[in-house]
């Protein structure tokens, strides 16, 4: 089966300044993806990393300076993209002065729908997203939250095949989320593919089925989220003379010792009865921290950069 959306080696440049003097800024250094049908992509990265940049050129809105976009298996042009994509941006403008139902349906008006049938799928989405109680309300009165559910109502009327999510999940408060996390989920069992960037790592790791982590304008690597085991390990930073280390390794086969860092897994064990283990074998400690399996500490482990190191002085 064709992927629904291809981008092979983009490049994207913005210009800080005023030309010809002003700084090419590279958003996109031959950033790759390939989504399935009926998937739901995790987008991560941190702030600067080209993830907005990314969806733009995917939803066919900003072109490129060099790479391939196809979109369902056809090679295209950005600007001459299939129908059945939508995009929802990070932050949706619509008319301050109309009510939801109203903003819905003007958008609606951009597909080639007759007029009940309009009606209904404006009535539907507003169901679907938890806006059908506030359908009266005025876009100036709505919150933020309110604001990204509008947004994907929108992006749903039209039955897209393939959704660019850009950070829809903030502003949300606890029960808003997990109700658009069940919509999202609900939309990617119903075969619609799905991009999401967010910073909000635990909907990633429930919802997505890949996580790519974007690093420096470039796919730095994927994460698969049904790796994680929730496993706590106790690191710690010691002095640990050789035999005392060996010792506490023969009583925790689990233990690891890399260079000055200990690494030991608590399984069941508080960190303070490992502590007092370590302290009782002879084993000095200088730091300790808990590091969890999960989606946050894989993705701080991929975009650590090493630390800076002074140069000598001439």
């Amino acid at each position: 089966m064709s992927a629904i959306l291809t981008a092979s080696a983009l490049v994207k440049r913005y210009r800080a300044g005023v030309a010809p003097w002003g700084a090419s800024i590279e958003a996109l250094r031959g950033m790759d993806l390939e989504l399935a049908p009926g998937e739901l992509l995790g987008l991560l990265g941190p702030n600067g990393a080209g993830k907005s940049t990314f969806l733009l050129c995917a939803a066919g809105l900003l072109r490129p300076d060099s790479g391939t976009i196809s979109w369902f298996g056809s090679a295209r042009s950005p600007f001459g993209r299939p129908p059945g994509v939508a995009y929802v941006p990070e932050r949706s403008l619509y008319p301050r002065f109309l009510s939801v139902r109203e903003a819905l349906e003007f958008y609606a008006t951009l597909h080639e729908l007759s007029g009940p049938e309009r009606a209904e799928r404006v009535r539907g989405a507003l169901d679907r997203v938890g806006l059908a109680v506030h359908a009266t309300k005025r876009v100036a009165h709505l919150s933020r939250g309110m604001i990204q559910r509008l947004g994907v109502a929108q992006a749903i009327i039209g039955r897209p095949r393939l959704l660019l999510l850009d950070e829809t999940l903030s502003g949300l408060d606890p029960v808003g989320a997990r109700e658009m996390r069940e919509l999202l989920a609900g939309l990617r069992d119903e075969g619609v593919a799905i991009i999401l960037s967010s910073h909000d790592l635990l909907s990633l790791e429930h919802l997505a089925s890949r996580i790519v982590v974007m690093k420096d304008g470039r796919a730095h690597a994927a994460i698969d989220p049904s790796d994680f085991t929730g496993e706590r390990t106790l690191v710690l930073t010691v002095d640990a003379p050789p035999l005392a280390a060996r010792r506490l390794q023969g009583r925790r086969p689990g233990a690891l010792l890399k260079g000055d860092e200990l690494h030991i897994p608590l399984g069941g064990d508080s960190p303070e009865d490992v502590l007092a283990e370590c302290l009782a074998a002879g084993i000095g400690v200088r730091s300790s921290v808990i590091r969890r399996d999960d989606l946050e500490q894989r993705f701080f482990d991929l975009i650590e950069r090493p630390s800076r190191v002074a140069e000598p002085n001439s």
